[in-house]
């Protein structure tokens, strides 16, 4: 392990956390001299830290002096920006003005850090700026959007757990542009019932019908609030009410408990066709 890349061209050097493995390449087999290429991508930045004070706020427990909320942006990039990265890194800093930092990490991995401020974009609208972006550098990015965290926590360990738990959902969506917390928790509790597939598919086959399907999807959506749910379905309250009802009677799952809703919620999102 070594503190930074050697210049020895007989040596790789694999970035492993903020430190570098030497492995003499001599030693390598030509399949797994490939795969170490392929990930070119990965190699750690020289982070300037003066232009860049978040970066030992991240890596090395340094306090935050700015009492305040933050949130983390982690961009991945599966086809990455060639030569472009400052122009990238001022253009995010034109359109997010609570921005305080934002830097490199790897030439697949950015960072942006950004302040609460009450007019903080949220994930959608992101997720179409991101967009934009990809087009006019041709390359494209997938986003994970944090929660804010007050100043006086460590951030360090915040980093890496929200690093650690947007790699282990980007395994699981590979293909969906922006993320945050609730969709990733959602995600790997899915992915986490894969023991019982059996069991929670014949449920979803013996009580779900598309209707069914489309009220469940909206009771989550307005909180189990009947009468909003039913506005937004063109349906009468008392109508709703009675399909509520009846499906209670058929499966015993009460959709006006939260819980209950729940594990409907979860049914759908796991096996309807119509999932995203």
């Amino acid at each position: 392990m070594h503190p930074s890349a050697s210049n020895d061209q007989g040596l790789l050097s694999v970035p492993f956390g903020r430190q570098f493995i030497w492995i003499p390449k001599e030693t390598l087999s030509k399949k797994e001299l490939l795969l170490f290429q392929m990930r070119e991508g990965d190699r750690q930045k020289n982070i300037d830290h003066q232009a860049h004070p978040w970066y030992p706020i991240l890596f090395d427990h340094q306090p935050v002096s700015s009492p305040n909320m933050y949130r983390f942006i982690h961009v991945h990039f599966t086809k990455v920006i060639d030569g472009l990265q400052s122009e990238w890194l001022a253009e995010i800093q034109q359109m997010l003005p609570a921005v305080v930092d934002l830097f490199f990490i790897y030439d697949n991995q950015a960072v942006i850090v950004e302040a609460h401020s009450g007019e903080n974009l949220r994930v959608e609208d992101l997720d179409g700026l991101f967009v934009a972006l990809d087009m006019d550098f041709d390359c494209y990015s997938q986003l994970f959007v944090g929660p804010f965290h007050r100043s006086e926590h460590d951030f360090t360990q915040l980093w890496e757990e929200e690093a650690t738990f947007y790699y282990e959902v980007l395994q699981l969506r590979k293909h969906q542009k922006s993320l945050d917390l609730p969709t990733g928790l959602s995600t790997l509790f899915i992915s986490g019932a894969k023991p019982y597939l059996a069991l929670l598919r014949t449920l979803y086959l013996d009580w779900f019908e598309e209707e069914t399907e489309t009220i469940i999807r909206a009771l989550w959506q307005h909180q189990g609030n009947a009468s909003s749910t039913a506005k937004a379905l063109f349906m009468h309250r008392n109508s709703l009410l009675y399909k509520i009802d009846k499906f209670q009677t058929a499966t015993n799952l009460n959709l006006k408990i939260m819980d209950d809703l729940l594990l409907g919620y979860f049914l759908c999102q796991t096996f309807s066709t119509h999932t995203d």
